[in-house]
């Protein structure tokens, strides 16, 4: 077995204004080319989770593990090997152009211009915008800037990909093409993927392990399948299930279809049997 990219027990911190934030219970373990979304209400320490394994927060207790050292006593070693999506791109958003924006973390590794300029060229390829390049980035329609944050965070060929709320202000349409993105990047570069989301209708399409943060306790963990069936402890932690599955249970019950769908092209399928079947 590989050894975790991250692994995380027992995890309290204390703000400065000496509020705590726990993430406890369950160990909160992500392995190599894994997709994970932490799902959990507003305000229950999603982006705290997720500052401690970016080296941003030093845990008042517990342990946090990232590539085989504390992200916060030995960044150095790290740095390089995590790419992060936060909530508000114009926050991370620094170069007076795109490409300049894409080009930041190579330049301070020193590579070389050629490298530097070969790397940007193909990922802006890679992820449609190739033709923002020389565009001044705060400019942009806010599903442009997350493209040009993630071309940024992953320019650097790193193991895990952070994002945390991704979809935060961007339509249908925009969340369905990031989506796609991460999912094609984490294939094509066996990437690791944690994700934190209160938006449970996008887990399915984006995520092949699920942790569920309560009140400072992960309670639940497992695949989609599994957690997004557990209707009644998700409501507890204060999150809807998605409406698919809703549906998904109450035909199961009916016996009109043999299992849950966690997507339409799964619950289309399912109907489709169930009729010809009939």
């Amino acid at each position: 077995m590989p050894e975790p990219l991250v692994d995380i027990r027992g995890l309290s911190h204390i703000y400065q204004d000496r509020t705590e934030v726990r993430v406890e219970g369950l160990p909160f373990v992500v392995m190599p080319g894994q997709k994970v979304a932490l799902v959990g209400a507003t305000g229950t320490g999603k982006t705290t989770l997720l500052q401690h394994i970016m080296g941003l927060l030093r845990p008042t207790r517990g342990q946090v593990r990232v590539c085989g050292s504390d992200p916060a006593r030995s960044f150095a070693q790290i740095r390089w090997q995590i790419g992060a999506v936060m909530q508000n791109p114009d926050e991370q958003i620094i170069g007076p152009t795109v490409f300049d924006d894409i080009a930041f973390s190579l330049r301070a590794r020193s590579l070389p211009a050629a490298e530097v300029n070969a790397r940007v060229q193909a990922v802006a390829a890679d992820l449609g915008i190739a033709d923002l390049l020389n565009k001044v980035p705060h400019h942009l329609s806010g599903g442009q800037k997350q493209k040009v944050v993630l071309a940024g965070a992953v320019v650097g060929r790193p193991r895990l990909l952070v994002l945390d709320e991704p979809f935060s202000g961007l339509d249908t349409r925009s969340k369905q093409e990031m989506i796609r993105l991460i999912c094609r990047l984490n294939g094509e570069l066996d990437l690791a993927v944690i994700l934190s989301t209160h938006d449970l209708e996008l887990v399915p399409d984006i995520a092949d392990w699920v942790y569920v943060l309560q009140q400072g306790q992960l309670v639940l963990a497992g695949p989609p399948a599994t957690v997004l069936t557990q209707t009644t402890e998700l409501r507890a932690a204060g999150l809807e299930p998605p409406a698919l599955v809703q549906l998904g249970q109450e035909l199961v019950r009916l016996g009109i279809i043999p299992e849950v769908p966690l997507n339409l092209s799964m619950g289309k399928r399912l109907l489709a049997a169930a009729e010809t079947a009939r």
